[in-house]
């Protein structure tokens, strides 16, 4: 971590910019290094300035806080981004954390958290207030459940599923499948529609995919 921590911030509101000023002047190790009104500001300071930490708002004219950090995040590795919002969506909390972002705080947050959050951030530290860790951890049970629910749905296939399955992922038709294991083509229709809805997917290639990923053929 640096001596000084660089931060840039990002708010559209000018009371909050003048608050979160007041708020970074108390910490003896944080330097500002810069203030913007908007994503697009914010993405030129931050380079200008080599920040260390943005600290943006989400919702700002010309460029919002999330599009700013993906641009960003590809022009300069060496900085973290925290987002200081009143917004607690799924949609805004899940972008933002795919986009880059190692903290997401609510504008309610005091003073004292924002510049622990900034802190953490300049060593590769997460921090998540209470509601978005909560959000965060039920989007992880959530997707934990769904993947067991596939790999139940994965080994419901029968034998000659899983046969008239390894011949989808080789690119053969229904007919020529039909051909190869002596079955009527709409027999082999069937299957294929049967292994489709068991593979929870829309199409014959997402099928071949999500099998040889899963390796049930290709063994």
């Amino acid at each position: 971590m640096p001596e000084k921590i660089r931060v840039v911030i990002a708010d559209d509101e000018e009371g909050y910019r003048r608050a979160l000023r007041q708020v970074l002047a108390t910490a003896p190790d944080i330097e500002l290094a810069g203030v913007a009104r908007d994503g697009v500001e914010a993405l030129e300071l931050a380079q200008e300035q080599d920040a260390d930490v943005l600290l943006t708002d989400i919702q700002m004219p010309r460029m919002d806080g999330i599009e700013c950090i993906r641009q960003l995040a590809k022009k300069k590795r060496d900085i973290q981004f925290v987002i200081l919002t009143v917004h607690e969506d799924d949609e805004n909390v899940f972008d933002a954390i795919r986009s880059g972002a190692i903290g997401y705080l609510l504008k309610t947050t005091t003073p004292e958290g924002v510049i622990e959050a900034i802190r953490r951030a300049a060593q590769g530290e997460a921090s998540l207030t209470p509601k978005i860790a909560a959000k965060v951890l039920e989007d992880f049970r959530r997707q934990r459940e769904d993947d067991e629910v596939d790999d139940q749905h994965l080994y419901e296939l029968s034998p000659r599923e899983l046969e008239i399955l390894e011949l989808v992922a080789k690119g053969l038709r229904n007919k020529e499948i039909a051909n190869r294991l002596c079955l009527a083509e709409k027999t082999v229709k069937n299957h294929v529609s049967n292994i489709l809805k068991a593979l929870h997917v829309n199409s014959r290639t997402e099928a071949a995919m999500k099998a040889i990923k899963e390796r049930l053929v290709g063994r």
